[in-house]
Formats: C-alpha cells, structure tokens, sequence
C-alpha cells in the first residue's frame, strides 16, 4: 500500500483545523466543507470546496499514527506569516 502524500495547500488547511484526532479534525473539515458549499458564491469557493474535500478523502485513508506524526506547525507559521502581509 502506499503512503497517502498531502500537498502543501492541504496541510497547510490541516494545520489551520487541526483537533485533537483524526476524527475530530475531519468532522471539522466536513462541516467547513457543508457550509461552504451551502454558500458559494465564486470560483475561489469552488476550488476551497475541491481542496476540503481532498483533504477529507485522504484524511480518511491515513492511520492515527500518521496523523500525529505530521509536523504542522511550519504551515501554521506560514498561515501566520500571510496574515502578518495583509
């Protein structure tokens, strides 16, 4: 089996609402991903909806233990790091 890869935009979206598990965080991100898609408005929700939803699929397919082995918090320093610019 291979190992599940996640690209820096969804790390960077785990790290943002990153719970306690697994299954917390995933439960977080399907509920982002309801609302969003309740309230679309344009293209960049849209591609925030594909994003959510590649996130959750592979979040789904991962063990525990890998999840508590990502190292998330460079990407919430870049999370930081854009907010400081705007």
């Amino acid at each position: 089996m291979s190992q599940t890869r996640f690209d820096e935009d969804e790390l960077t979206l785990v790290a943002a609402y990153a719970a306690r598990t697994r299954e917390e965080t995933i439960d977080i991100l399907k509920g982002t991903l309801d609302v969003l898609e309740d309230t679309k408005e344009d293209v960049s929700d849209e591609e925030m909806i594909l994003l959510l939803s590649s996130t959750i699929e592979k979040l789904q397919q991962v063990e525990d233990d890998y999840f508590y082995s990502l190292d998330l918090r460079e990407y919430l320093n870049n999370i930081k790091e854009d907010d400081d610019e705007n």
